[in-house]
């Protein structure tokens, strides 16, 4: 069993140090630790979800995910 801490505090980066806001994955079995290191180091690896998305409102670049503005908070479809 794992449990993930901080999955959504990238939001209060720089509200609180760096390392309070960073994901955290913690481990009920120390056994399974080499197993858990493996899986986060894959999600890290992995190729972006695809190119910027330019708002066509107010032209600010949006990550691949987004489906609203995240600075206009328009739709970007």
């Amino acid at each position: 069993m794992a449990h993930v801490f901080n999955a959504n505090a990238s939001s209060v980066a720089g509200e609180l140090p760096l390392d309070a806001a960073l994901p955290q994955v913690w481990i009920a079995n120390p056994a399974q630790e080499a197993h858990a290191r493996e899986v986060v180091t894959a999600y890290l690896r992995r190729p972006p979800l695809g190119p910027p998305v330019k708002c066509p409102h107010c032209g600010e670049e949006n990550p691949t995910s987004f489906e609203v503005c995240w600075k206009c908070g328009k739709d970007l479809a």
